[in-house]
Formats: C-alpha cells, sequence, structure tokens
C-alpha cells in the first residue's frame, strides 16, 4: 500500500508540473508569430502589416519614428482559427519619407523583436522612388535567396505579379477533398515564405496579384471551382489593399507620389482561353475593364503603370494544358486592342505595363508608329523620349523569380515593321531551362526636369552568387522649364543647342546664347537628380558660349556609362527676379 502511495504522490507532483510547464509553453506560444509580418501599402497617413499567430489572442502593433520614443500603438485585433490565425493591423498617423520601427505586442505583454521600414514618398507631389517587380516562384526549389538580392537593393516597395506558390503542383490541392483545399493552400504558402522572403517582406513592402497557380490551377478562369476559396486565403495572406470590390475580383489601384498604379485581376473575370477571340471574350470583365479606363483617363500622372500578371505583348502566351488560344493577353487581343485605341483616342501618354508569368524578361512597345527610333542605344541599354512616342505602351516583363527558364513564342521579323503587333526591344532567350531566378528593377523620378523610368533587367549569374545586369530601357520626357514666374517675358532669345556629340565616349560640347549679360549655372545630373559636375557657375556676356564636358565628375573620375542631363539656368541682370532654365539629357558612352 504504501508503495502504492508514493507511486501516485509521485505521478501526482509530476502531472502537476507537466500543466504548470504546459501552461509556461503555452504562454511563450502565445507570444509568437508563425512567420515575420508582410507590410503593405503607405496610402495616406496609413499603413498595414499582416501578421500570423501560432494560437489564438490578441495582437497588436506597436510603433514609432525612427529616434522618437514615443509609442504609438494599432487596435487590439484577434487572431482565430477561422482567419487562420491572422490579422491585418493599421498603422494610423504614419509621415512621408520617414523611418519607422514596429513590433508586435501579444495580450500577455510580451512582443516580437523590432522591424524598420521606410514610408513613400508624398503622394501627388513629384519625387523619386524604385520598385523590384517580378513572378513565379514554386516551393520545391525553396529556400529562395533571390529574396535576399531584392532586399539589398533596398527599393522602395515589391510588386509579386503572381504564382507566389504553386497550387496545382507538388501536391495538387485540386485533387484532394473540399475540405482539404484551404488546409493545403494556407501551407503551400507558408513552406515558401521562407527566411529570405520573411527578411524582405517585414521591411519592404509587398504589392502582390495572383496569377493561375495561386489563383489555384493553370491557365484558370472565372469558372474555376475553389476560387472562393483561394481568394479568402490570398486576403488571410497579404495586407489589406485598397481592392475596389469586397466579393469580386483583387483589382485595386494606389499612388506613390505623382505616379498613379493600377493592379489588375486577370483571372476572376476572364472567359476561357479557347473561346474564340472576338466580342465577348473578356480577360478583365466590364466592370473592371471600365474602372481602368476611366482611371487612366483620368489620371494627370507623367507615368502611369499597370501591373498585370500576364504579358501584355504578342510572344508570352502560355498554351499547355493541352487546350488551345493563348492564356496571356495574346489570346485576348480583342480587348486588348480596345484598350490601346482608348489610349490612343484619347491621348493619354506614359502607360508602362510590367508582368511576369513568361519565364523570361522582355520590353516590348505597342500602339506605336512609324517610325519608331530610339534617342539613343547600346547594345545593353536604350533609351526613348515620350515626346517622340505620342501614345505608344511599353510592356515590361521579368520572372522567374525561382523557377525555370522559358524563351517565349518565335519573334516574326516582319512583325518589327508592323504596328499592329508588339516591337520588340529586348528579349533574353536561353538554350535550356536551368533553374534561374529573374527580376526587373525599376527607378522613377518625377523630380527632376526631366522626369524619367529606367527598368533594368537582371539575372542570377551561373554561380548562382550574383545576380547580373541584362539590359536597360529608360524612358523619359525631356520638358522645357521656364524658371521665372512669367517666362514669356524673357523668350526664345536664350537658346541652347543639344550637345554634341552625342552619345558621345571622351568629349562633348555644349552651346548656348545669351541676348544680355547673366549670371550662369550649367550643372550635370544623373538620373538620380543628384549634381555630377559644375561647369559653369558665375557671369557670363551676351553672344554665344561654348562649354566642355570630358565625361567626369567635379572630384575629377570618369563617371559610368549611362543616361545624364545637364542643366543651364541664366538669371537677367536686367530684370530681377527673372530667370531662364532648360535641361537637356545626353548618353555618355565609356
Amino acid at each position: 500500500k504504501d508503495e502504492i502511495k508514493r507511486f501516485f504522490r509521485l505521478a501526482t507532483i509530476f502531472v502537476q508540473f507537466a500543466i504548470l510547464s504546459s501552461g509556461s509553453i503555452l504562454a511563450q506560444s502565445v507570444a509568437e508569430l508563425s512567420r515575420s509580418p508582410i507590410l503593405g501599402l503607405h496610402q495616406g497617413n496609413q499603413t498595414s502589416i499582416q501578421v500570423k499567430g501560432k494560437t489564438t489572442g490578441t495582437v497588436r502593433a506597436v510603433y514609432h519614428e525612427v529616434n522618437d520614443s514615443q509609442d504609438t500603438f494599432s487596435n487590439w485585433t484577434r487572431l482565430s482559427y477561422a482567419n487562420d490565425l491572422t490579422a491585418n493591423l493599421a498603422l494610423q498617423g504614419i509621415k512621408y519619407n520617414s523611418s519607422y520601427e514596429y513590433q508586435v505586442e501579444f495580450e500577455d505583454g510580451s512582443h516580437t523583436e523590432w522591424f524598420s521600414f521606410t514610408t513613400f514618398p508624398e503622394q501627388s507631389q513629384p519625387g523619386e522612388f524604385s520598385f523590384v517587380f517580378s513572378a513565379c516562384v514554386r516551393d520545391k526549389n525553396a529556400p529562395h535567396p533571390v529574396f535576399q538580392s531584392i532586399y539589398d537593393r533596398s527599393p522602395t516597395f515589391v510588386a509579386l505579379l503572381g504564382d507566389q506558390m504553386y497550387a496545382d503542383y507538388d501536391g495538387d490541392i485540386n485533387s484532394g477533398p473540399s475540405a482539404s483545399v484551404l488546409t493545403g493552400l494556407r501551407a503551400k504558402y507558408d513552406r515558401n515564405f521562407d527566411e529570405y522572403f520573411q527578411t524582405m517582406s517585414s521591411q519592404t513592402p509587398v504589392v502582390a496579384i495572383w496569377d493561375d497557380h495561386d489563383y489555384g490551377q493553370d491557365n484558370a478562369d472565372r469558372t474555376y471551382g475553389y476560387k472562393n476559396e483561394t481568394r479568402k486565403v490570398f486576403k488571410e495572406t497579404f495586407p489589406d489593399y485598397p481592392f475596389q470590390v469586397d466579393d469580386g475580383g483583387l483589382y485595386y489601384q494606389f499612388a506613390v507620389a505623382d505616379v498613379d498604379f493600377f493592379v489588375l485581376d486577370t483571372r476572376w473575370y476572364r472567359s476561357p482561353m479557347q473561346t474564340s477571340d472576338v466580342e465577348g471574350k473578356t480577360m478583365l470583365g466590364e466592370e473592371q475593364l471600365l474602372w481602368l479606363l476611366t482611371g487612366l483617363k483620368e489620371s494627370t500622372a507623367p507615368f502611369k503603370m499597370i501591373f498585370s500578371s500576364v504579358s501584355f505583348n504578342d510572344y508570352g502566351g502560355d498554351t499547355s494544358s493541352g487546350r488551345g488560344g493563348f492564356d496571356s493577353w495574346m489570346g485576348y487581343k480583342f480587348e486588348r486592342d480596345n484598350i490601346l485605341t482608348f489610349i490612343e483616342e484619347n491621348q493619354i501618354e506614359g502607360v508602362l505595363v510590367f508582368s511576369g508569368d513568361q519565364h523570361y524578361p522582355s520590353a516590348h512597345i505597342l500602339n506605336w508608329e512609324t517610325p519608331l527610333n530610339s534617342y539613343s542605344e547600346t547594345d545593353t541599354s536604350i533609351v526613348y523620349s515620350l515626346s517622340d512616342m505620342k501614345s505608344a505602351v511599353f510592356d515590361f516583363s521579368a520572372s522567374p523569380l525561382h523557377y525555370t527558364r522559358a524563351s517565349g513564342h518565335r519573334l516574326q521579323d516582319g512583325n518589327q515593321e508592323n504596328p499592329l503587333y508588339s516591337f520588340e526591344v529586348f528579349r533574353k532567350e536561353w538554350s535550356n531551362r536551368a533553374l534561374t531566378s529573374v527580376y526587373g528593377l525599376v527607378e522613377v523620378d518625377t523630380k527632376s526636369d526631366v522626369k524619367s523610368v529606367s527598368v533594368k533587367f537582371f539575372e542570377l549569374e551561373s554561380d548562382d552568387s550574383n545576380m547580373v545586369e541584362l539590359y536597360r530601357i529608360t524612358v523619359f520626357r525631356d520638358n522645357m522649364t521656364e524658371l521665372s514666374n512669367q517666362p514669356s517675358e524673357i523668350p526664345l532669345q536664350y537658346i541652347t543647342a543639344q550637345n554634341y556629340p552625342n552619345p558621345f565616349s571622351g568629349a562633348t560640347v555644349i552651346e548656348y546664347s545669351l541676348p544680355e549679360a547673366s549670371d550662369v549655372e550649367l550643372i550635370v545630373y544623373d538620373v538620380l537628380g543628384q549634381e555630377v559636375a559644375t561647369l559653369v557657375r558665375g557671369f557670363q556676356d551676351t553672344g554665344l558660349q561654348r562649354v566642355e564636358w570630358d565625361g567626369k565628375s567635379g572630384e575629377g573620375s570618369v563617371v559610368g556609362s549611362g543616361i545624364y542631363f545637364y542643366r543651364i539656368t541664366a538669371f537677367s541682370s536686367r530684370r530681377s527676379g527673372k530667370s531662364y532654365g532648360v535641361t537637356k539629357p545626353m548618353i555618355f558612352l565609356k
């Protein structure tokens, strides 16, 4: 009996200890996230983060501006199994062009580490920013170090343009029972969002849209049976975006500085791809199409950027799954041509489309007229002036983030002379289908007198160590800018010629004439608006002036190859406060 009592006494102590330990473990697990937060868009005075916990409970965000000890708090939000323990936390009172730190706090007072981020340039105002775009990252290829490369470039935001996971590959969610679909979708996102992704997404704003595989199935359309489930999991996974509708497709609009972005849903409303490409076949659906066209027409932005999961050009369409037609806009040309016609008829300029899906990088021009002339060109770069392009639409596509290569449909040489087809500027073609990583880096400057967009394509080197630049396309507006309050009082008597030679290596000559003695500044800037060299600063007499630039910075070092701008400002000696200014681009080849 004594031995039995002793056994039960020890067993009781063990159970009590286990209960206490379990309680301690549970208390600790509440203070953990399943993965790092995903940072969302900064619009107005608000940004958001999406968090995913390990157990039920309530959480909130604690945040402050860097070097400011005063914390601000979001509302407490509950984590529940109905939403896979996810919650969107809104950070209010966020300032533009500022740096913040945030952490997630749990109801027991514990919290995560601090994360940091930088906010967007002020909306509706000229500014400078950058973003990375790409698509297609398959979970079986994890880990994904490409996300570390993207993070290291410090873009203003990252645009993930579809296939952030493959619902129908490596364990097809469509082949099991309906009850397992939500679980399967969630697990695929969890597996794909590795440590590299989490480092990036917790500190760099993420813009996302789906394509066919994260919508649920290869080349899927509006008839797909599990689209409500995939929409639910998409909204659980990513931060709140300003969706135009609550119960339909995932399309939305946002702005960075004075540039407008239109994010399309190319899956929810689309007709089956094998349908004849005539009136009635749609990629966007009537409501989304009207929203896009209205937005483009009403936009006063110098650049209007469209995010489409599938490419806009004539060569990137998928024909898999044993069906006819094409999965990209190549198979929906009737609707695409209506969009292009609308842009042309309404004289909408500065439209650029960015996409993924096709598994190779490319650049094309649509809505073009002959002759289609570039401003300058080298083997690895090209520059276009929008003043020569009218209503031309640029199409840039970059993918895969981490998947095998493709080459697309063969270019027909005759199409390069036919404005009814996409004019091909650049395409990377491979001889094998090896695993690779590709993305585009877009640098936007609407703050300088010459507004510009530069798109650089990068690919993983063969030794899997570095991303190397493949090609660069720059689009700019070469507007003359008069600085006086009444510029007509000092008209075209001030004349500035284009530098010559241009492009140039070695040295170039800049000539300008002054109708009166003036204080003159002649400064060279790079595409980021940073001063490179001051060529003139002082008083000059009336007449023709001639200045030579040898391609060197103010410190005497030779600058890198690329596009530069020279800015001449002349201050009148006879009319106080009056001035004349003009900015012109030039190309230096090292």
